[in-house]
């Protein structure tokens, strides 16, 4: 390009800003044709892969800085004692993160360079997007995996669009979107090929989504979201009233017709140790012929034998009958690595590290269709939502997002629950301390649902689920089954 370099990059990173602001909540649809656009065309006019690789480079530190900047919230929650590295962390993260769309775009122009029957256009667009569909799949497994915010989340304020998510996941729809959104840098002819494929998927997503159903033969699920923000939570002095709230809430009219009552992580204020006193208090909230399903934290207080972050079923005697301890931690916010190895590293850091459960599960209690739980961010994990065996009827989420406050981040986390209904074919009952809580039918759509930083109760008739997905059967497979399939299209030769 003849402008000058920081015109390039400046340009790239308006770019990603402008893809970001597609996301949710906002769903700025035609920001994101632009974002993808420009992205396209920088790294067609790139004369050399490196060239490639740095444009795109900066677009992901754009993209990725306004998508993920409501992280820097959970560093000034008290004690705030690292406050000052929220904002540097977010932005480190958008430099790291901006290395794998800026791999993708580095690849596939070594490809075009040596490639020369890679001349249209089309063909073009659609190796850059196989490409940006590997790195956003590396992206959500190296290091534990951070699959935040994929592109086909562009598409979640319209359910009947998500629904190509129950065959090729999330990634999938992912790759369709970036053709999609990309197309017009291909020309008119894809631009209208682009649009038919959305107006198609529209109407098919339509024709396999019934009409919503009031589930009337299943069983009554109250989902609690007590709305306390996280400055409290972390207040030794208001323990005690927080869990009363917890007690009254659960206990409103109603109550004798439950099935379950339902918790937000760490909704109780102390970590609940074996045979705790506190036991038969929270079977108050325990339904007669049901169960408290309650995010807390499970262990000693002294930490001997360490803490998990956990969901107890308790029934109205007391007695815990299952457990579900998290398998997938958060780093650096739920455990320190190396810190069973390196213990001064973890006190310097200071607030701890939770054990890792030791597997997902799938949990069958009496009266209740058997479930998977899955705490917090496990829920943005495809694939990844459910326990070994039979497959579940029903997905549990119980989440704090009171530590982001009223940012785009629990909209976000919400619009990764949904695309886990979808691709697994499976209802989900979501509780989030301070929203957004929500029950979510095997469509991906929200029933019922309280918003972020309001008080309340959701007692809803458990959705159904649908006939098992080919997602759900095959995982990830039909990512790759997808992927290769355009690739063969896009490397088939034209007669002349």
């Amino acid at each position: 390009m003849k402008s000058p370099a920081w015109r390039t990059y400046g340009a790239a990173f308006l770019a990603g800003v402008a893809a970001a602001l597609a996301m949710p909540p906002l769903f700025w649809l035609p920001l994101g044709v632009v974002g993808i656009v420009v992205f396209v065309r920088q790294w067609d006019a790139a004369p050399t892969p490196e060239a490639a690789f740095l444009r795109a480079w900066a677009w992901g530190w754009g993209h990725f800085a306004v998508g993920c900047y409501w992280m820097a919230e959970a560093f000034f929650v008290p004690p705030a004692d690292f406050a000052w590295l929220g904002v540097p962390a977010v932005l480190g993260l958008a430099v790291v993160l901006g290395v794998f769309p800026a791999m993708a775009a580095g690849a596939a122009r070594w490809l075009a360079l040596r490639w020369p029957h890679l001349g249209s256009r089309y063909r073009r667009l659609v190796v850059l997007a196989i490409l940006w569909t590997v790195t956003e799949w590396v992206r959500g497994h190296i290091f534990t995996g951070l699959p935040w915010n994929p592109l086909g989340h562009v598409w979640a304020f319209a359910p009947a669009l998500l629904q190509s998510a129950a065959m090729f996941g999330v990634y999938g729809l992912g790759t369709l979107t970036f053709v999609i959104l990309g197309a017009p840098a291909a020309g008119w002819r894809a631009s209208l090929a682009a649009l038919g494929l959305v107006v198609t998927a529209g109407g098919a997503g339509l024709a396999v989504m019934p009409a919503p159903d009031d589930g009337s033969a299943g069983p009554l699920i109250r989902i609690v979201q007590p709305n306390v923000p996280q400055r409290e939570k972390m207040a030794a002095n208001d323990r005690a009233a927080q869990f009363q709230k917890l007690i009254e809430l659960s206990r409103r009219p109603g109550f004798d017709r439950l099935a379950a009552v339902v918790w937000p992580e760490t909704a109780v204020p102390f970590v609940v140790e074996p045979g705790s006193a506190a036991l038969p208090a929270m079977a108050a909230a325990a339904p007669p012929n049901g169960y408290l399903l309650g995010g807390m934290a499970r262990g000693t207080t002294d930490r001997a034998d360490g803490v998990w972050n956990s969901l107890l079923a308790i029934d109205a005697n007391a007695v815990v009958r299952a457990y579900y301890d998290k398998v997938h931690l958060v780093p650096f916010g739920e455990y320190i690595p190396w810190h069973k190895e390196f213990p001064p590293i973890s006190g310097a850091i200071g607030r701890g590290s939770f054990e890792t459960g030791t597997s997902f599960v799938t949990l069958a209690l009496p009266g209740l269709p058997p479930f998977s739980p899955t705490i917090c961010y496990e829920a943005i994990f495809p694939g990844a939502v459910t326990g070994p065996g039979a497959r579940p009827r029903w997905l549990v989420n119980v989440t704090n997002d009171g530590w982001f406050g009223t940012s785009s981040g629990p909209y976000q986390h919400l619009a990764s629950a949904r695309l886990r209904t979808v691709e697994e074919g499976l209802p989900m009952v979501r509780a989030a301390n301070t929203g957004v809580s929500a029950v979510i039918d095997a469509y991906g759509r929200v029933l019922a649902s309280l918003d972020l930083a309001s008080q309340g109760v959701i007692d809803h008739v458990l959705p159904p689920p649908r006939v098992a997905t080919f997602y759900s059967h095959w995982g990830d497979w039909t990512v790759l089954a997808l992927l290769l399939l355009m690739g063969v299209g896009a490397g088939v030769k034209r007669k002349s």
